[in-house]
This record gives structure tokens, sequence and C-alpha cells, in this order.
């Protein structure tokens, strides 16, 4: 949570206030008056529920969205016109609230423990403007309106009735911040107008140490944005009907709750037979205080992320984040390194060049529904998607190129332009091309490119006991036909230089484990040396620069040497830093940034390390996506290569459906819980 500014004296009329929310009494009005609005929440419910049975055994996403945001301050009095510094308290209240790096996260029930998720969503103000303009990501407009009402809250967003228009929101989440009587906040659903589309957050409840006295720490702007990702009130919004247990949030790791809850309550509230832990009402979409709400849930993130795959998916190739250089950048095609990357080169991010979310694979032919990675079944027909990205404005122009795409068997050591040339056979065919297409790209937009691939037979590698379904992917965008292709900087061995000098080349590089059992699970990591060089192996075990927690607070990592060449380096003496070597020759690593240095391994030979998660004993994860990198270095310390593993935690069931019923969304048959699906 961000550090509390000084706050501003509390009004007497913000004591002892309740939460209020519009969304509901928007989505109704709009609801009776537009055909249209109905149409498109039933096609996005129906859309959301194909992909929840088609990918919620996935778990949370492997990697992380970052949202563009534009906040538009309408202001009356110069008090209404919230400063910066309270717009990025704001901006961290939603890092913190979606990553679950909250302070408060600590005070969720041990019963729902289980049940508390990170959510893989980060928010950034834009730096670029629909017109590829400089920008703060935030607006002023001085407005004669005194107070927006319940009846007139639309009208701050439009400048022609006192308010100020949206960016677009195929690229952008609006927030508007004005003085409201009445109201906290209302956001809308995915599906409504795009006029409207957005959340409106009361100048009294917006950031840290805001006026109102319960609505100061910026809960009410997680709340909204989570109707804006698609998120119901977690009691399903029948209060006043015949049975307030039949409504429903849609999420089956919710209790199922009858009514809304307010202010500070303690202790378990049961209702709907929901117990013995009774209501989750310090979820973040029920009504109390800003200082209770502290979770979502593994369910509402799939919820949200189904959101963005369905029907936002102008979100994940926005280049609202992408800073205007000069007179506005010329075209430019790239693929994204990071999740901060902006195109620069060299890539000035401190994270990891390996993981691009830019490449991902998928078993079946769904990656543009599902734009996340799934790691690839050998033998067998996978489908790679690389999205292709181009810097320039919009209407400069666009950019050709010839994208290439390579594999290679994972392992800490790679180089280029082996293995992926297809030139290292021994012992096995190590890597080679994939494809290649012919890839045109307007300014300001992207392109996804599928490319089909079999990977080679597990047995050809059984040699080192590698993992078999382990590969990494490299892209390069050829811009010229002749060396250097249109990089920027030319190629050289160091594939990780290449790679952070050039914005055109990118690479992924993920084992992912499952792990749902207290034994934890298994990943396997290549070491070769490709006959590029030999002397010591140096390996750092260590948290990714931009992990949000170690996946040390929550276990330990067991490393066992497989092969014959690197059993040599195991059996002999391992120097280092950081494990303990156990009776049986594995060792126990429990602290980031563990150091091994053993004997090197001969040019040209190849072997595997094994590593297993296991977790602390009677301690609940929930659901995480843990991070860990196993770092190659030469002599002088300096990066080599690496590999990401990638720990997903949280069961991830498929969600049981009882009998349907027609409920709010006008014709889309919507599930009663009856009952908790919790205990």
């Amino acid at each position: 949570m961000a550090r509390k500014p000084t706050p501003e004296k509390k009004k007497p009329e913000d004591r002892g206030i309740r939460r209020t929310c519009a969304t509901m009494d928007e989505h109704r009005r709009l609801l009776a008056s537009s055909p249209e609005y109905r149409r498109r929440r039933r096609e996005i419910e129906l859309g959301t529920r194909r992909f929840l049975e088609n990918f919620a055994e996935e778990g949370l996403r492997t990697g992380v969205v970052r949202i563009p945001v534009v906040v538009h301050v309408v202001w009356n009095t110069p008090a209404q016109n919230v400063s910066d510094a309270m717009i990025q308290s704001q901006i961290d209240v939603l890092n913190a609230d979606f990553r679950r790096t909250n302070a408060d996260a600590t005070n969720v029930p041990a019963h729902f423990e289980p049940f508390a998720a990170d959510a893989r969503l980060e928010f950034a103000l834009a730096v670029r403007d629909p017109n590829c303009g400089v920008t703060t990501g935030v607006t002023r407009t001085n407005t004669a309106t005194t107070t927006f009402t319940s009846a007139t809250r639309n009208n701050v967003k439009s400048a022609a009735t006192g308010g100020a228009d949206p960016w677009p929101s195929d690229r952008y989440l609006n927030v508007w911040v004005a003085n409201f009587s009445g109201l906290l906040g209302f956001g809308a659903f995915p599906g409504g107008p795009a006029n409207l589309d957005g959340i409106v957050i009361a100048t009294r409840a917006f950031g840290v140490g805001s006026p109102a006295a319960n609505f100061d720490l910026g809960r009410t702007g997680t709340h909204e944005v989570g109707h804006w990702l698609n998120l119901l009130h977690i009691w399903g919004d029948d209060r006043g009907e015949p049975d307030e247990c039949a409504g429903s949030d849609e999420c089956d790791d919710t209790p199922n709750q009858r009514i809304e809850t307010y202010d500070k309550p303690t202790g378990i509230r049961i209702s709907c037979g929901n117990g013995p832990n009774g209501d989750m009402y310090m979820n973040y979409l029920d009504y109390v205080d800003d200082d209770t709400m502290i979770m979502f849930t593994r369910d509402q993130s799939l919820r949200m992320h189904a959101a963005l795959a369905v029907e936002r998916t102008g979100i994940l190739a926005s280049d609202g984040l992408v800073p205007v250089t000069g007179g506005g950048p010329e075209p430019d095609l790239w693929v994204r390194d990071t999740p901060d990357d902006t195109g620069a080169e060299p890539n000035p991010s401190t994270e990891r060049m390996w993981a691009s979310t830019d490449i991902w694979v998928r078993r079946s032919p769904n990656g543009l529904l599902n734009q996340d990675h799934q790691n690839p079944r050998a033998q067998q027909e996978n489908f790679v998607y690389v999205r292709v990205r181009n810097r320039g404005c919009t209407g400069a122009g666009s950019q050709s190129g010839t994208l290439r795409l390579y594999w290679a068997k994972a392992s800490s050591g790679l180089s280029w332009p082996a293995p992926w040339d297809g030139s290292v056979t021994s012992p096995a065919l190590m890597g080679d091309a994939i494809g290649s297409q012919v890839v045109m790209v307007n300014g300001g937009e992207v392109e996804i490119v599928e490319f089909p691939w079999t990977p080679p037979d597990p047995a050809d590698y059984a040699a080192f006991g590698a993992d078999a379904a382990h590969f990494c992917l490299l892209a390069r965008i050829e811009t010229a036909s002749a060396a250097p292709f249109g990089m920027t900087f030319p190629e050289i061995s160091n594939l990780v230089d290449n790679v952070r000098n050039n914005n055109n080349i990118a690479w992924k590089n993920i084992s992912i484990i499952d792990s749902d059992d207290e034994g934890g699970r298994h990943a396997q990591m290549v070491l070769a040396t490709y006959g590029r060089r030999d002397g010591r192996l140096r390996l750092v075990f260590e948290d990714p620069p931009e992990a949000t927690t170690s996946v040390f607070d929550w276990g330990h990592v067991l490393v066992t040497f497989l092969g014959d060449a690197i059993q040599a380096m195991a059996k002999g003496e391992i120097g280092g830093d950081g494990f303990t070597q156990l009776p049986d020759g594995r060792l126990h690593i429990a602290v980031s940034g563990a150091e091994i240095v053993g004997a090197g391994i001969e040019p040209g030979a190849a072997g595997t390390l094994s590593l297993q998660f296991v977790p602390h004993p009677g301690k609940s994860v929930g659901a995480r996506v843990l991070e860990l990198d196993v770092i190659e270095t030469d002599p002088e310390g300096d990066m080599i290569g690496g590999q990401r593993f990638v720990l997903k935690t949280g069961r991830a069931p498929r969600a049981r459906r009882p009998a349907t019923q027609v409920g709010l969304f006008d014709g889309v048959e919507w599930t009663p819980k009856g009952g908790c699906h919790c205990c």
C-alpha cells in the first residue's frame, strides 16, 4: 500500500456514510433502454462462460497485463482539483490490490486464505495520448457544475455536459474524478457504449487520504475497476427478490451470500447456508469500508482475464504506455521483451530478457482467444503466437518485415546463432527454424502471427534426462535482406545482449509447474555449452526483479543433478553460497540469490538440473504465480542466459454448474450457487 499523504480534514457529512455504488443502477438503465446493450451483454457472458469452461483448469494467467490509465479530473473548486500525488496514490492502491501485495492481505481469515489470489494485473498512467502526443495520463477540466448527482452521473463523461470526453476505451481505462452526491462511484461493465466506458469515483473517495473517513484508502477504485473487468457484487445483487440466496456472482470460490455487507464487520457471518465459514465480506466486491475489503479470489481473477480475452482485447495491444520520442516515432516493428518494455534500444529494464509475453504457445489453435502461454507437448502439433507491434504513431504509415521464429531445447547457455540454426545435433537436434512469415503492421497497431510447430521426440533427449516438453522460442523481425538485417545493434553470440539491444528480437523461456499437493512438483533445466566455452559453471537461483513475492516465502527448492555430463560436478566439490548439500547429493535452497559454482561441462556436452518446489508445511499459499530465475553467468559475473520457472498454486477444478435460471442479464442463464463452494 502506498504511503498515506497528509489527510484532509474529514467533513461532518462524510462521517458515518455507507458505501454506495451505482454500477447496477446504470446496468439496469441500459438493459431497459438499449437492445444493443442487452445483446452485447448476452454475448459477453456466454463468451465468458465458454472461456472459463475451456481454460479455467489452467489456473491464473502466467504473464502480467499492464493497463494504461487516463484520469479525468473534473473540478469546480480548487479543493476538488486532486493533486498528481493523490492520483499516483490511487494507481499504487490498484497495483497493490490487484497483485495481492496490499499490506492488509495478511488479515484474510485463515479459512479464506486458500482462495485469495494475485489477479496478475497492473496499472500505469498513460504516456501516449490518442493523438500520439506526450501525456501525463491526467486531464483536468474546470466545470461549472458544482455537484454531479446519481441522476446526472453520466454528465461527467462528456465535455458538452460539464465533464470530460473519454479517450478510446479499447486502448485506455478511463477514470473520472468529480464531486458527487449520493454515491461513491460506479463502473461500466464490458459491452456498454464506448462514450460511457470506464469508472467514476467521487472526489471524496479517490486516492489514499481522501476526505471520506471510511473510504480513504482508495478501495472504491479497486471495487469499480473490478466491475469494469466484469466482476459482479459478491452477493449476486438479489436484494428484494423473493429468494435473496438465488443470485450469483458467477464465481464458485465465493460463498453464496444473502445481501451486501456494510461498515466493519468481524468474525464469521453465516447466510444462505454457507457455514461454517460464512460470508466473504472482506472481498473487494462487497460494500464494507475500505479498511475491511482486502481480497480477490482465484475465480474472480479468472473472470477478469476472461473479460480481457472476450471483450477488452484492445487493452492487451494498447500503445498507451509506449513513450512518444521527439516529434513522434517513425514506423518501427518490435516485439515486447518484458511487461515494462517500451521498445527503447537498448531496453533499460532490469527484468529478465527471456520471458516475453508477446510470444506464447497453445496446444490448440486458440491463441487469439487465450493469449497466455502453455508449455508445448512434444511430438504433437502446437501453435506458437507472436505479437508484432509498431511503435509508430497511428496514421504515420506502416512497416513490413520478415518474422522468423526458431526453437531450441531450453538450457542456461543458449547463444546465437547456435543452436537455433540447427547446427547442433548432438546428443540430439538442439534447435532449428520453425518458419517465417512476412508481416506488415500500421503505426500504433499490432498483428498476431500464428506458427504451427511440432516439437521433436522426447526420447531424443533421454541421454541427459531433460524435460520432454520444455523448449525456448526466439522471434526475430528482419527489415532488411542483408546483415545486420535491420538490427540497430549487429548480433553477437551473447543472446541476452542481442535481445536487450534490439527491440525486434524477443525470447521466450518458461517452465510451468502446477503445485497442488504437499510434495510439490518437478521441472527440469538443461545445462549445455554447445561448444562455445568451458571453465567453471556458475548458477544463481533468484527471484525475478519484478516479482511481487518470493517463492522462498512459501517453500524451498530441491535441486537434483541428472546425466553423466554433470554427475561428476555433483560428486565433486561444489562451491557457492546460500544452499545446503544433502547426504544424497541433492541441494537444498531456501533463499533468493543462492549461487552454485562447480566444475565446467565439456564443450558439446549436456546435463540436467531437476528442480522440486516443496511448500512449507501448514502454510497456505493461496492462488499465486511464483517465479524463480536460474541464471548462468561467466567468470566475470556477466549473464550468459537462464531459465524461468513459473509455479502456479491453487487448485483449478472445473467449475460446478448446478441448474440454471434466468437472471440479471436478460436472457443469459445464470447459475445460482445454492450453497457455499468454499468449505
